[in-house]
C-alpha cells in the first residue's frame, strides 16, 4: 500500500475517496489525523486551489498527498458559487448553511433555468516542491432542486439533481454516486495518468468492456412507458435516460423524474450546442436525449435505457450503431384506442390524430432488432427482460429481403430470445395493424 496524505479533514470525503482508491493500492490518511491545519485556499480557480492543499500537506507529512478542490456553478448566478462553494454562506459555515444560501439566492428562479454542474480538480504532487503535478478535472451537470432531499453524500447533494439520476445526489446509492460523480470522474482520469508511475497494474475501476444502450420505440399508447417501468424493476442494475420536452407537465408528472420539462427557448439553444444524442418534434412538441449522461454511463460499463420514439431511435442508430433498438407493438388498432382514451389526458381531436399517426410510426418496425408484442403485459416484459439479459450474446436477426425484423421472447434455442419464426401470429398482426 502507498501511504497517501488527503489534504482535507473532511470525513466524508475520505470515506468517499478511499472507497474509490482503495482497490488501487493506495492508503490515505487524512491530514487531521496527523495534526495537519488546512491552509487558506487564495487560489482563484479550482486547479490553483487543489495545488496549495496539496504542496501544503506534502511539506507538513514529508509523504505524497493528494488534495481536490470541488465546487458548484449556478448559471443563474453568473457561476457562483464555484470555488467559494465551501464558504459560500461564510467562512466556516456548515454544508447546511451554504446550500440554504443557494436556495435562497433561487428562490425566485424556475426549474429550467436552474442549471447547474458540479467541477471536481484532483492534483497529486510527490513532493511538496514537485515541478510537474499529477492534474485530473471532472465535471457533473444537473439542476438545483427547490428544496432538499435524501441524507446521503455531503456538500451541495441534498439539492443536486444530476441529469442522468431521478433523485437528487444525496439520494443516490454511494456506489452509484461513485461511478458517476465529479469526483469519480476527476479519479479515473487521475489514475489513468499516474497508473505507470504509481505502478497500479492493470486498471480495476475502468470496466473492461462498454455498456450497452437500449433504445425502445413505439406507437402512442402501445404501453411503451408502463414495460420500461416494470423492465427497471426487474433489472435494477439497469439505468433510465431523462429526456428533455418542452411538452406541458401532466399531473402526477415531476421534473427530473418523467421529463425534463423546458420551454422552447432553451430547448433550441441546448440542441445548437450539439447536447443531443437525439431530438425530434412529436405531436407538436420537442424532445431530446442529452448526450452527455449517456456517453458517461456507457464509458463505465453501465447498461442504459432510451424510451423514444423511432424518429429518434434512427438518429441514435446513426451515431451509436453498436446499441440494441427494440420496438414495442400493441395487440391490435382497438386496444391503442382503449389505451389511449383511458389516459383521460388528451381531447378526442388529440386521440383522433396520435391514432392516425401511430399506423405510421408501426410501418417503421422493420428498422428495428427486436419487435415485442404487448398483448399480454407480464410476457412482453419477460420478453425485454430476456433481451436486456442477454445481449453479450445476441442473435443475429432474421434477414427478411434484406431488412430487420425480429420478435424477442422467453422460448427455445438460447433461452433468451425467441426470433421471428417463434412468433407466427406477428405477421397477420403487422398486417391488421398497419392495413
Amino acid at each position: 500500500m502507498k501511504k497517501t496524505i488527503l489534504a482535507s479533514g473532511n470525513a466524508a470525503k475520505l470515506k468517499e475517496l478511499t472507497a474509490i482508491l482503495a482497490p488501487l493500492g493506495l492508503e490515505l490518511t487524512s491530514q487531521s489525523a496527523l495534526g495537519i491545519e488546512s491552509p487558506p485556499e487564495t487560489g482563484s480557480t479550482f486547479l490553483e486551489n487543489a495545488l496549495i492543499k496539496a504542496r501544503h500537506a506534502a511539506r507538513a507529512s514529508g509523504l505524497p498527498a493528494l488534495a481536490d478542490d470541488s465546487g458548484i456553478e449556478v448559471d443563474a448566478l453568473a457561476g457562483r458559487p464555484g470555488v467559494r462553494s465551501a464558504r459560500f454562506a461564510g467562512e466556516g459555515a456548515s454544508d447546511a448553511e451554504n446550500l440554504h444560501r443557494l436556495l435562497a439566492e433561487l428562490h425566485d428562479v424556475p426549474m429550467e433555468f436552474r442549471q447547474a454542474r458540479y467541477h471536481c480538480v484532483i492534483a497529486f504532487v510527490r513532493r511538496h516542491d514537485d515541478p510537474q503535478p499529477l492534474v485530473a478535472h471532472g465535471t457533473w451537470e444537473g439542476r438545483i432542486a427547490f428544496e432538499p432531499r435524501g441524507c446521503g453524500g455531503f456538500g451541495y447533494d441534498p439539492i443536486f439533481l444530476p441529469a442522468d439520476a431521478r433523485g437528487t445526489a444525496a439520494e443516490l446509492d454511494p456506489a452509484v454516486k461513485n461511478e458517476v460523480s465529479h469526483r469519480a470522474q476527476a479519479l479515473r482520469s487521475w489514475v489513468a495518468a499516474a497508473r505507470e508511475e504509481l505502478d497500479l497494474g492493470p486498471a480495476r475501476t475502468t470496466p473492461t468492456t462498454r455498456g450497452t444502450l437500449f433504445v425502445l420505440a413505439a406507437p402512442s399508447g402501445a404501453g411503451k412507458t408502463s414495460l420500461v417501468k416494470a423492465l427497471l424493476e426487474r433489472v435494477p442494475a439497469l439505468r433510465m435516460s431523462v429526456s428533455h420536452t418542452t411538452r406541458p407537465r401532466r399531473p402526477k408528472e415531476e421534473h427530473g423524474r418523467e421529463y425534463y420539462f423546458i420551454d422552447v427557448p432553451e430547448f433550441e439553444r441546448l440542441a445548437a450546442e450539439g447536447q443531443f444524442l437525439e431530438h425530434a418534434r412529436v405531436f407538436d412538441n420537442l424532445y431530446g436525449t442529452a448526450r452527455a449522461p449517456v456517453e458517461t454511463r456507457l464509458a463505465l460499463g453501465g447498461d442504459i435505457v432510451l424510451e423514444i420514439d423511432w424518429q429518434g431511435a434512427r438518429q441514435v442508430r446513426s451515431a451509436m450503431p453498436d446499441c440494441v433498438t427494440i420496438f414495442i407493438l400493441p395487440p391490435s388498432r382497438e386496444a391503442l384506442e382503449k389505451r389511449l382514451q383511458s389516459r383521460a389526458t388528451d381531447s378526442p381531436q388529440v386521440i383522433a390524430r396520435r391514432l392516425r399517426d401511430a399506423v405510421s410510426d408501426m410501418s417503421h418496425w422493420r428498422e428495428f432488432d427486436y419487435v415485442v408484442v404487448n398483448d399480454d403485459f407480464e410476457r412482453a416484459v419477460a420478453d425485454l427482460t430476456a433481451i436486456v439479459a442477454a445481449h453479450g450474446e445476441r442473435v443475429p436477426p432474421v434477414a427478411r429481403g434484406g431488412e430487420r425484423g425480429a420478435a424477442a421472447g422467453t422460448g427455445a434455442g438460447s433461452g433468451a430470445q425467441r426470433l421471428a419464426a417463434g412468433r407466427p401470429e406477428l405477421a397477420p398482426l403487422l398486417q391488421r395493424l398497419l392495413a
